[in-house]
C-alpha cells in the first residue's frame, strides 16, 4: 500500500511538474461513501485507483493545453489534428498503462526485489519503450497527411519535451534497484 501512495505522489508531481511554475491544483472531489460489505483494502485499492485515474487525466488536460499553446494551428489545421491527437494520446495511454503497471509493481517489490523479477522487468521496461516508439512511428505519417512537416515535428518535439519532463520526475522520485 505504500508503494501505491507513492506512485500517487510521483502521479502527482508529474502533474505539477506540467503546470507552469507549478500554479494551479487538482480539482478537490467528495470522497465516495463505501458500500457496508466491502473490506477496507479493497475500498483504499478502489480511492488509489480512481485517484490515479484522476491524477492521469488531469495531466491529459494540462498537456493538451500545452500543445495547444505551443503549436498555435490556423483552424483549419485544427480541425484536423485533433482528432488524430486524441487517437493518438489514446494509442499512447495504452502502452503508458503497461508502465503505470510496470512502476506500481516495482514499487510493491521494492524491498524484495529479486535478480530475475529486475531482469523481467527491465525486459518490459524495453518493451514499452518500444511499444512507444512504435506508436510515434505510426503516427508521424498520419500527422503528416493532415499537416505540414514542420508542424508535425513541432508536435513530437513538444510531445517529447513534455515526455521529458515527466520522465525527469520520476528520476527523482523512484528509488534506485538495491
Amino acid at each position: 500500500m505504500r508503494s501505491t501512495m507513492r506512485l500517487m505522489i510521483v502521479l502527482g508531481i508529474a502533474f505539477y511538474a506540467l503546470t507552469p511554475r507549478g500554479g494551479g491544483a487538482l480539482a478537490q472531489t467528495a470522497a465516495p461513501q463505501p458500500a457496508p460489505e466491502m473490506k477496507t483494502d479493497d475500498l483504499l485499492q478502489g480511492d488509489i485507483t480512481s485517484d490515479i485515474e484522476l491524477t492521469r487525466a488531469s495531466i491529459q488536460v494540462r498537456r493538451q493545453a500545452l500543445v495547444t499553446a505551443a503549436m498555435d494551428l490556423a483552424p483549419k489545421d485544427a480541425d484536423v489534428f485533433w482528432p488524430l491527437y486524441r487517437e493518438y494520446r489514446e494509442e499512447m495511454a495504452k502502452v503508458n498503462d503497461r508502465f503505470v503497471r510496470l512502476l506500481v509493481g516495482y514499487l510493491e517489490n521494492y524491498d524484495s526485489l529479486t535478480d530475475e523479477a529486475a531482469r523481467k522487468m527491465l525486459d518490459e521496461y524495453l518493451s514499452i519503450d518500444r511499444a512507444r516508439n512504435g506508436v510515434k512511428s505510426t503516427f508521424v505519417p498520419r500527422f503528416g497527411k493532415v499537416i505540414p512537416a514542420k508542424q508535425v515535428a513541432r508536435f513530437f518535439q513538444i510531445d517529447n519535451k513534455l515526455d521529458a519532463v515527466i520522465n525527469a520526475e520520476l528520476a527523482k522520485l523512484v528509488p534506485l534497484a538495491r
